[in-house]
């Protein structure tokens, strides 16, 4: 008797439920949009400086490819390893931009994330908790309209 009151009552409130997460789902999507790519595009901006480096190794992971680029700052090797979406192929050239003073983040033109792509993916969770809410409020107006039947 506990297990279907507990269903019941898990039923009567999945409406809630569903506006609930989209609520939170369309609030994480905003702030992707407007936070987290402004700060994506003012670290990428405060880097200044250039260096040339060399792709040393390439290799598919998923729909991916781990990308080893080989580079030199103020006379010191560095190697950084990124995920890049294309296949960059292995002893090309490509220009390294990172910030002067700490060196603590490094931009790679058309490898590095961007403001763009988190604006994407923002717009993507807006829109999955748009369906939410949706979705929720659907239900709710059938449960409304159902029990204004039954009342009647």
């Amino acid at each position: 008797m506990s297990n279907s009151y507990q269903r019941s009552q898990r039923m009567k409130n999945s409406h809630i439920t569903s506006i609930v997460v989209g609520i939170f789902v369309l609030l994480g999507g905003l702030y992707f949009i407007f936070f987290i790519s402004a700060e994506t595009n003012r670290k990428n901006a405060e880097c200044t400086e250039t260096t040339v480096g060399t792709v040393s190794q390439v290799s598919k992971s998923g729909s991916k490819y781990r990308t080893t680029i080989d580079y030199e700052i103020d006379g010191s090797q560095k190697s950084i390893t990124v995920k890049a979406k294309k296949s960059i192929p292995a002893g090309s050239k490509i220009n390294v931009y990172y910030e002067p003073m700490s060196y603590s983040h490094l931009y790679i033109e058309g490898v590095s994330e961007t403001g763009t792509s988190n604006i994407i993916s923002g717009l993507i969770m807006v829109l999955a908790g748009v369906a939410f809410i949706a979705l929720g409020i659907l239900e709710m107006k059938k449960k409304k309209a159902a029990k204004n039947e039954t009342a009647a």
